[in-house]
């Protein structure tokens, strides 16, 4: 055995001991991996459920749809009614053939009318979410330097948990991809598909600091409003928001606000 490896093993109790931040870093994977373990499978039950829903939707259409042998038995119902004479003209004598009588002609039963084609359902954020993982989509990493620079300033990384949990659920939810990248201290939120950004997030005064159009102001007001970096404030118009922790209210906008990218205020 080394030396290196006498001084990580305990004497008193033989134990490998590890640094703390290397402790840190392996607790770290292993709780991704327990989160993507449980995004699978709570994807898979969604498909599931959808699918299962689907299948019971057509059931139900099939189910209505009318008797061919009801539809036989109502034409020649009134086949029998229409050879029936009217009521007003005189039984002919017995022995008297039918003078001038021309014979009556069955009117054909109309057909009926096709069933208009079903409308698709729009997709819901569970069969989008399914969807995805069901073509391999995978939701793009947070790079190491900004989850270096996070972890600097919250030396706990419970805001950078919180911020992986803005960034995992908007890429569940958004029915596109976000993506985040970091310049001059701030991390950018992009729409992927129109690469253009929608919110800027940094660690302000021991909070998560997230800045977005002003246009949502209305929509924010319930939160805990903050000033506006002068770095940002000089690019664009903007509205600051300080959280702690993973609020539906900040989610809901930042769905929005992923949705509405490329809008300006009025």
């Amino acid at each position: 055995m080394s030396d290196k490896q006498q001084i990580l093993v305990s004497k008193d109790k033989k134990r490998l001991q590890l640094p703390y931040a290397e402790y840190r870093a392996l607790m770290e994977k292993v709780e991704d991996g327990e989160r993507i373990r449980a995004a699978k499978n709570e994807a898979l039950s969604y498909l599931e459920e959808f699918l299962g829903g689907t299948d019971t939707a057509g059931a139900a259409k099939g189910s209505n749809k009318p008797d061919a042998s009801k539809g036989n038995n109502a034409d020649a119902s009134k086949g029998k009614k229409a050879e029936t004479p009217p009521a007003d003209e005189k039984p002919a004598a017995k022995g008297d053939a039918p003078k001038n009588q021309a014979p009556q002609q069955q009117k054909a039963a109309p057909e009926p009318a096709p069933e208009p084609a079903p409308k698709p359902a729009a997709e819901s954020a569970a069969a989008a979410k399914a969807r995805k993982l069901a073509q391999g989509i995978e939701i793009p990493p947070i790079k190491k330097d900004i989850a270096s620079h996070f972890n600097q300033l919250d030396e706990s990384g419970r805001l950078f948990s919180v911020f992986k949990q803005y960034y995992s659920c908007l890429n569940d939810s958004c029915g596109g991809t976000v993506r985040v990248t970091m310049k001059d201290g701030f991390c950018s939120l992009w729409n992927y598909d129109q690469w253009e950004e929608f919110a800027f997030v940094d660690i302000f005064e021991g909070h998560l600091r997230i800045a977005l159009d002003p246009r949502y102001t209305d929509r924010l007001k319930s939160l805990s409003l903050c000033e506006v970096p002068r770095l940002l404030s000089s690019r664009r118009s903007l509205v600051c928001v300080q959280i702690d922790d993973l609020n539906n209210i900040m989610l809901n906008v930042l769905e929005k606000a992923f949705k509405e990218v490329g809008l300006t205020a009025s």
